[in-house]
């Protein structure tokens, strides 16, 4: 069975349903919802997505709080989460590759959660990905992704 790590970006995606992404995302990720794949997650991202919501777009913090802690409390992610090893990981793939090391500490999550895929909306992870043996899946077609950031909220 296919097991797909979910990044930040993806998860905050997925929450925000005024985001020109969420339909994507959403419809990437309805099968694992539904048991045909496993989601894996890192605990510590969850976090940071509610931070994306609230400080980068504007989505109350009730409204964050409880996206994030309807995710958080479905019984059938599996998640994993990094030590010291993992940085080091991270830190070698930024010098082989060269790419930014929180990018390879998220691909480093990914691998150490036996991920077959990671799900993104971040385009610059594709050669991360690539260089472990991960697939790359970028639910979100480039036309629409040209429409991230600020301008990616519908207003409410």
């Amino acid at each position: 069975m296919d097991r797909k790590f979910v990044d930040v970006n993806a998860i905050a995606v997925f929450l925000d349903e005024s985001h020109v992404g969420h339909p994507y995302v959403r419809s990437a990720l309805r099968p694992g919802l539904e048991g045909a794949f496993q989601i894996v997650l890192a605990p510590y991202l969850l976090l940071r997505a509610r931070w994306v919501l609230v400080s980068l777009w504007g989505v109350s913090g009730p409204d964050a709080d409880r996206a994030v802690t309807a995710l958080a409390r479905l019984r059938f992610p599996v998640y994993v989460n990094g030590d010291g090893t993992l940085v080091v990981r991270a830190i070698e793939l930024s010098r082989e590759i060269p790419h930014d090391a929180y990018d390879c500490f998220v691909v480093a999550l990914a691998e150490k959660g036996e991920a077959t895929h990671l799900v993104t909306t971040d385009v610059g992870l594709h050669r991360v990905c690539e260089k472990v043996g991960i697939r790359y899946e970028n639910p979100v077609p480039r036309k629409v992704l040209t429409q991230f950031g600020q301008a990616g909220r519908r207003s409410s």
